[in-house]
């Protein structure tokens, strides 16, 4: 059954509804928590992790490790959270030990003094590691003479090199480690291979008295990555709390009647079962009501601005939050088939979305690294056997080193990390690295309508005389005088457009009309309209047609109520005035959200970009296709509440990439089954958490849709030249072309690939200094 909605009270903030909750003890703000069947749920943040791998990792290890107590175990590796549910109880303090054996931290969320202290450590790591890298690569590069010759500053450069290999690298060595063991090859793999070569070739010419010092090498490499590592960690951290704020609006008790009323579980909900819901509380499975009434707020089902009365013999639906009233419903449904039961399903489902940009890369590297290395040895192997043995370790070396795959890990960082700087610059705040590849490659764009489209700014679009019974225009102003004073004494937000409307464009003076015009009797019908009588016995009614067939129904004459029947899909309220049930006068009314700056400028952008632009909505058909006049896009999907939006995305995402732009309470699930989701500052907590980017207004996405496109022509081409560096310099490092005369030797393959590094550096900051004059 769907609900109509028809003039409503000030919606309820997203803040009330928690605060409602809250007072109510139905949010838990425990991190473990224990449900009706004994399961538990617990909450950490997991520290360390480098890449997609590190994740599957853990997760592999706590399945194997600790099955006979884990039920289910989920990393998101975007925020760093780990998501335990727990079959048979154990101490998190266990779980926590183990996740440290395999060479990460973690902790519950709740310490967040412990998650800040290990922040300011790693960024204490890369400070470290930056400067002494920079003070290595000024002495190398510029001052060689000094560094071959002075046994002082050779030394300094020595130690400050050991320094940043193992203790400002040490979580690469970790990582590898963890990783070989079990069995993945990871760009940390790479990195330790590469960096570990050029280290101790350095070593090895430092206590031999060699002039060719590349300690330079591993030490940037190392410093540059972790940078890298670094920022992207600090923008990611953010994603998946949301998610469980979201299901902390879940009611965890309810009031039920079995023969007495009792509290049970909301989990132990039966079909049948008599709820009793009182002002505050959040409907936890749908049913009929069958006894009371009260105003319901709809808006996390379907974003709307419109609370509904509902009275007995209604269908209320889980998710409808109750404003005012106490009510007993009948449900129609078990806990297991509930919406909160499918938030749940989606929550857990959607935590495991990782980046297949990520996934991409960590696939490269692995095969990378194994070819890598089985060309050295190849090398090795055949340059020693025809006995050339010193060329042998030369082209050993000079492979590994000039196949380094910095580069590799660079491509990444550098377009992403400038792409995100861009974004600050322009307060355009960037939570998921990953998100300027997957704008570039989306082949949607889906729009909330209202906050996002329309900016919730209700004004009068149509106000139409459709019957009328006066003589001049100076009855039309009295009846305006009356209508204008009945609106001003209404709190009610629709009230306020019509007030305005009259004002400015009849010149009708609130004052005078108040002095004028007695009220005798004002009465506000809750989510309907209002009835106002005043002294000379004129009645004004402002509200549906519903409103005013309850009034004066009987006394409609078959034309008049003709008039209301042939235009109640036309208009959104009716202004009635009546003398001794005679009417005077009826005037239609038709609402229209104001769009948002820009919104036309933002779908021919898309367009042009070969975007689809859709809106999705919870609103009626009649609102959408009014919509639909006003702006040009592919498709409005209209009708929509917060479970099915997330199946909505889920079909449309079967068509490409999908980027989702909202900003209700009621986006954040869709947020998170988009590949993209784009909130703005303005809109709910739950939702700019769940978002993987926040704009302050909407015509910032012009913005971000630019720097996407900018970024990813850098990774291209960034993947581009490392891949093509590496096919052109490893054959000769090998010695292919030994006999045509062209060799490499390692201090050429450590130039080689520092100019390769540097050069992706040259390309990436000015590609971004032509974006910013553009």
């Amino acid at each position: 059954m769907k609900v109509g909605v028809v003039m409503s009270e000030n919606l309820v903030s997203e803040k009330l509804v928690s605060e409602n909750l809250v007072s109510e003890n139905l949010v838990s703000e425990n991190l473990v928590s224990e449900n009706s069947a004994g399961s538990t749920q617990m909450i950490f943040v997991i520290h360390g992790m480098d890449c997609i791998s590190c994740a599957k990792g853990i997760k592999n290890y706590l399945h194997r490790k600790l099955n006979e107590y884990i039920d289910f175990v989920d990393i998101d590796f975007q925020s760093g959270k780990m998501f335990v549910k727990i079959k048979k109880y154990i101490d998190p303090k266990i779980i926590i030990n183990e996740v440290k054996n395999i060479g990460y931290g973690a902790e519950l969320e709740k310490n967040v003094d412990n998650y800040s202290r290990n922040e300011k450590k790693e960024y204490i790591n890369v400070f470290l590691a930056i400067t002494f890298a920079s003070f290595i690569f000024v002495v190398s590069m510029f001052f060689h003479d000094l560094l071959v010759n002075n046994k002082f500053v050779k030394t300094i450069v020595f130690i400050l090199s050991t320094f940043v290999q193992f203790i400002n690298g040490y979580k690469f060595y970790r990582n590898a480690f963890y990783s070989l063991r079990n069995g993945i090859l990871n760009m940390d793999l790479l990195i330790v291979i590469s960096t570990t070569t050029a280290y101790f070739y350095s070593l090895y010419a430092y206590f031999n008295g060699l002039h060719h010092l590349y300690f330079e090498t591993s030490a940037v490499i190392i410093a540059v990555v972790l940078l890298g590592k670094f920022i992207e960690e600090k923008y990611r951290r953010s994603g998946f709390g949301s998610v469980l704020n979201l299901l902390t609006l879940k009611p965890r008790k309810v009031n039920v009647y079995r023969n007495e009323l009792v509290t049970i579980d909301v989990e132990d909900i039966k079909r049948g079962d008599v709820i009793e819901i009182h002002k505050g509380q959040s409907v936890p499975v749908d049913g009929i009501i069958i006894e009371g009434e009260g105003i319901f707020d709809l808006s996390l089902l379907f974003g709307e601005n419109q609370p509904v009365l509902l009275k007995t013999g209604n269908e209320v639906l889980a998710g409808s939050f109750l404003i005012d009233g106490l009510v007993k419903i009948k449900a129609n449904e078990d806990y297991k088939s509930s919406f909160w039961k499918g938030i749940e399903s989606s929550v857990f489902s959607l935590s495991t979305k990782t980046s297949n940009y990520q996934l991409f890369i960590d696939k490269i590297s692995g095969n990378f690294v194994v070819i890598v290395i089985i060309l050295a040895l190849l090398s090795f192997i055949y340059w020693y056997f025809i006995g050339n043995k010193l060329f042998a370790l030369n082209a050993l070396i000079s492979t590994l080193i000039i196949a380094c795959p910095c580069a590799i890990g660079l491509a990444s960082p550098l377009a992403i990390n400038k792409g995100m700087i861009e974004s600050a610059k322009k307060q355009i705040i960037v939570k998921d690295p990953y998100v300027f590849e997957k704008i570039s490659k989306s082949k949607n764009f889906v729009f909330d309508k209202t906050g996002t489209i329309t900016n919730k700014n209700v004004v009068v679009n149509d106000f139409k005389v459709l019957y009328s019974n006066f003589i001049n225009n100076e009855n039309f102003n009295e009846i305006l005088e009356k209508v204008l004073v009945s609106v001003s004494k209404s709190n009610h937000p629709l009230s306020v457009p019509i007030k305005d409307y009259i004002v400015n464009n009849f010149k009708i003076s609130l004052y005078k009309s108040l002095k004028k015009n007695v009220v005798s009797s004002f009465r506000e019908l809750t989510s309907l309209g209002i009835k106002v009588e005043f002294d000379d016995k004129t009645t004004v009614i402002v509200g549906n047609y519903s409103l005013i067939q309850d009034n004066i129904g009987q006394s409609l004459t078959s034309l008049q109520d003709g008039i209301f029947k042939d235009n109640s899909q036309n208009f959104d309220n009716f202004i009635a005035l009546f003398k001794n049930e005679q009417i005077i006068i009826v005037i239609g009314v038709e609402y229209f959200e104001e769009m948002n700056k820009n919104v036309e400028k933002i779908v021919e952008l898309l367009k042009s970009k070969g975007k689809n632009v859709i809106i999705l909505t919870g609103a009626n058909e009649n609102s959408a296709m009014k919509l639909a006049k006003k702006i040009k896009v592919n498709e409005i999907i209209h009708s929509v509440d917060a479970v099915n939006k997330v199946k909505v995305i889920e079909d449309i995402k079967k068509k490409g990439l999908t980027v989702f732009v909202g900003d209700g309470i009621n986006d954040s699930l869709v947020m998170n089954a988009a590949d993209v989701g784009i909130s703005f500052e303005y809109g709910s907590d739950i939702t700019q958490n769940s978002a993987s980017v926040i704009l302050k207004d909407f015509s910032q996405i012009e913005d971000l849709v630019n720097i996407s496109y900018t970024v990813f022509r850098k990774l291209k081409f960034n993947l581009f030249w490392v891949f093509g560096y590496n096919v052109v310099l490893i054959p000769v490092a090998m010695g292919v072309f030994y006999n045509l005369g062209v060799t490499v030797n390692p201090m050429l393959a450590a130039l080689a690939m520092v100019l390769s590094d540097f050069s992706l550096l040259f390309f990436n900051l000015s590609s971004f200094k032509l974006l910013r004059s553009k």
